[in-house]
């Protein structure tokens, strides 16, 4: 299997650099479980060096910082909802409105693409030399500091190492810098396009998979709530089904049923057999049929 794009091979002989992909090692977790054993935790898959490459370069044997920091690795399934209460508010947990998807799609692209500096993410590629077995983020706010004399330690747990430009924008990422670092996204080349919305979806379509997200509608979950549903009580395989038994009615018989209702207002004798051929006459008016289609209705 090539490496990705996004990584470059390592020695062992070389200086650790900000952006080191870490394995967990027996010497690593060793030490893991005498300065912090929350981290010991198999949740956490890898760890990525964050401390800047000019501390890491060695002068005597020497790095220049008496502290070395990583950042914890995790699946993006492990956090995938963590991730979308960002973007989404829940319904309840794991069932997000439809409309609120976009939200959803733009935040898995600036991810994918290294641009979601709010969070404090880094998307790692899966690349099994690197310990990554399946898409992953670097957690940037959650880090374990270690001392200036386990940079062996480091250097030999060291799995892969990232590209200059992704090493960089590691290091804006991390500084909180106010310039942007130009890398490849995704749609560089344009051949890539696809392969970036399949990322996408693969978090955002249900599919097979039981614990992905749910996407609802608005207006269901408004017209479920005022027949008195308990959203929250349903069972998560039954909220669906639920929701869509309480959709409201279509715009077209919406605005139908309104005037119907109104002209009943109006003209109090007025005929049943008047209303459907005032009816008839509306859903066959071409310029009522696109006010229909424009309206907010679901």
């Amino acid at each position: 299997m090539p490496i990705h794009w996004t990584y470059k091979a390592c020695t062992a002989k070389t200086q650790l650099f900000q952006g080191d992909i870490i394995g967990r090692t027996k010497a690593l977790l060793s030490i893991l479980d005498q300065v912090h054993p929350h981290f010991l935790d198999p949740k956490y898959t890898a760890f990525l060096l964050t401390t800047q490459s000019c501390d890491l370069a060695l002068h005597n044997g020497c790095c220049k910082t008496r502290y070395l920091n990583i950042a914890v690795v995790r699946p993006i399934d492990a956090v995938l909802h963590d991730l979308l209460s960002h973007a989404c508010r829940p319904v309840v947990e794991g069932v997000y409105l439809q409309e609120m998807k976009g939200e959803a799609h733009k935040l898995f692209e600036r991810l994918f693409n290294q641009n979601e500096e709010s969070l404090g993410l880094f998307y790692l590629h899966p690349d099994p030399k690197a310990g990554i077995n399946e898409p992953s983020v670097a957690l940037l706010r959650v880090t374990v500091t270690l001392l200036a004399k386990h940079y062996d330690v480091l250097r030999k747990a060291r799995r892969r190492g990232l590209k200059d430009e992704f090493r960089s924008k590691l290091g804006w990422l991390v500084g909180n810098l106010y310039s942007r670092i130009g890398t490849t996204d995704w749609c560089e080349p344009p051949e890539r396009t696809r392969e970036l919305e399949a990322l996408v979806k693969e978090y955002l379509e249900p599919g097979n998979d039981t614990s992905g997200p749910i996407w609802v509608r608005k207006t269901w979950v408004d017209a479920a709530k005022g027949a008195g549903v308990m959203i929250e009580q349903l069972e998560r395989d039954k909220i669906s089904s639920t929701l869509e038994a309480h959709r409201p009615l279509p715009a077209r018989d919406q605005i139908l049923a309104a005037v119907r209702r109104v002209v009943k207002d109006i003209m109090k004798d007025v005929d049943d057999d008047v209303l459907r051929r005032i009816e008839n006459r509306l859903s066959n008016d071409g310029p009522f049929a696109q006010a229909v289609k424009r309206a907010k209705f679901d």
